[in-house]
C-alpha cells in the first residue's frame, strides 16, 4: 500500500519516488468519482510533499501532477460527499522541515478538507490548528482563525463536550490564545455593514478583512458563532482582564440569545475581574472611544468608536475603575464622548419632533 504520511515518504528513494507518481498520475486520468477520495487521499499529501524534493525529477513528476490536480478540484469542487485527508494535509502544513511552497499549498487543501470532514474530526483537529497560529504568516494565520471559528459555530452554538473543551485549555498560557480571543472579540463586535459601506462600530476595516475573508457574515450563520465563541471561552477558565471586554461586547448583542449568554458570563466574571488593571483598562478605552487623531493609524488600522449600547455598558466599568479615572487623555475623550452623544441624542430627538409637529417644553 501506498503510504500517505511524511514518515513513510521520507524513507522513499527518489527513483521510488517518481514510480510512485508516475502511478498516481495514471491512476488518476482513468479513475471514476466513485473511486476519486481514496486516490486523492494518497495523491494530495505525496504530490505536495513532492514539491520540496531536492531532485528536479521528483518535483517535474509532482508539478505534472498538479496540472492534473486542477481538473480535480473542477470534479470535486460539488461533490462535498469526496472527502479530502485533513489530518494528513494538517501534518504536512505543521511539519518543521516544510518549505514555504509545501505550506502555501497544503493550508489551500487543508481549508477545502475542513469544508467536507465529518463534524466530529472537525470538532478534533480545530483546536489543534490554534496551537502555535502566533507563528504562522499572517495570511494563513487570518485562514486558520476563520476556519476554527466556523467549525466553532457549528459545533459548538449550543454546547460544548469536556473532551473538545480540554482541547482549547491548551491555549491559556500562550501568545496564540492572545491572538485567538482577539479574533473571537472582533467576531463579536461585527455587524454587517451599512448598505452605504462604512465600518462597523469597535473595528477597523483591516479587522474586518480579516474576519470576513471572502464570505458575508450575517443571519442565523453569525448567531451561531457568536454563541459558539462564548461557549468555547467560558469553558476555557480564563482570567476576568482577558475575557471582560468579550462577555461586555456579546452583553450588548442585538440577538437576544447571544446578549443573555454574554451576560450571564459577565456577571460570572465581572466581580473577579480586576478593573485597575492597565491592558485591561487600554483596551475598554479603545472599544470606547476608537482610534484617537493623536495615535496616528493608517485609514486602514484606525478603529471606529463603539456603538451607544456599547458605551454605556463600559461606562459602568470606567465608574468602578481607579485606573480609568487616572488614564489621560483617554478619560476626558471618554466624556467629551459622553456630551457629545448626549447632544446629538436631543438634537436629533428634536428634529424628530419638529417633523412630525410635535412640541417641546
Amino acid at each position: 500500500m501506498e503510504g500517505s504520511s511524511s514518515s513513510s515518504l521520507a524513507s522513499k528513494s527518489d527513483g521510488e519516488l517518481e514510480e510512485m507518481l508516475d502511478r498516481m498520475l495514471t491512476r488518476l486520468a482513468l479513475c471514476d468519482d466513485s473511486k476519486l477520495e481514496a486516490l486523492v487521499s494518497k495523491l494530495l499529501p505525496l504530490t505536495i510533499s513532492s514539491l520540496s524534493s531536492q531532485s528536479p525529477a521528483v518535483r517535474n513528476k509532482a508539478n505534472s501532477l498538479f496540472d492534473s490536480i486542477h481538473h480535480v478540484n473542477k470534479r470535486v469542487k460539488h461533490h462535498h460527499e469526496i472527502g479530502l485527508p485533513l489530518l494528513e494535509l494538517w501534518k504536512l502544513y505543521t511539519d518543521p522541515a516544510a518549505s514555504p511552497m509545501v505550506r502555501n499549498f497544503a493550508i489551500v487543501y487543508v481549508e477545502m478538507a475542513f469544508e467536507r470532514a465529518p463534524a466530529k474530526e472537525r470538532e478534533d483537529i480545530a483546536p489543534k490548528t490554534l496551537e502555535n497560529v502566533s507563528k504562522f504568516p499572517q495570511q494563513h494565520q487570518e485562514i486558520i482563525l476563520r476556519i476554527a471559528i466556523k467549525v466553532i459555530g457549528e459545533c459548538h452554538a449550543s454546547r460544548i463536550s469536556d473532551d473538545v473543551s480540554v482541547k482549547y485549555s491548551t491555549l491559556i498560557a500562550s501568545q496564540d490564545k492572545e491572538i485567538f480571543l482577539d479574533f473571537c472579540l472582533h467576531m463579536l463586535l461585527y455587524q454587517p455593514p451599512p448598505q452605504g459601506g462604512g465600518c462597523p462600530p469597535g473595528l477597523s476595516v483591516f479587522q474586518v478583512n480579516r474576519i470576513t475573508g471572502k464570505q458575508e457574515l450575517k443571519g442565523d450563520m453569525l448567531t451561531k458563532r457568536r454563541l459558539g465563541i462564548l461557549n468555547v471561552i467560558g469553558t476555557m477558565d480564563l482570567p476576568g482582564e482577558s475575557v471582560y471586554p468579550l462577555y461586555i461586547a456579546a452583553s450588548v448583542d442585538s440577538q437576544e440569545p447571544v446578549a443573555k449568554r454574554g451576560e450571564e458570563l459577565l456577571k460570572k466574571k465581572a466581580s473577579v475581574t480586576n478593573l485597575d488593571d492597565p491592558k485591561l483598562i487600554k483596551r475598554l478605552f479603545l472599544l470606547f472611544n476608537g482610534t484617537t487623531a493623536t495615535e496616528h493609524a493608517t485609514p486602514e488600522h484606525s478603529v471606529a468608536p463603539g456603538n451607544i449600547a456599547l458605551k454605556m455598558k463600559l461606562m459602568s466599568g470606567f465608574c468602578r475603575s481607579i485606573a480609568a479615572a487616572n488614564s489621560f487623555p483617554a478619560t476626558l475623550q471618554c466624556i467629551f464622548g459622553c456630551m457629545y452623544g448626549m447632544l446629538f441624542n436631543i438634537c436629533h430627538t428634536y428634529k424628530i419632533g419638529l417633523s412630525s409637529g410635535k412640541r417641546f417644553l
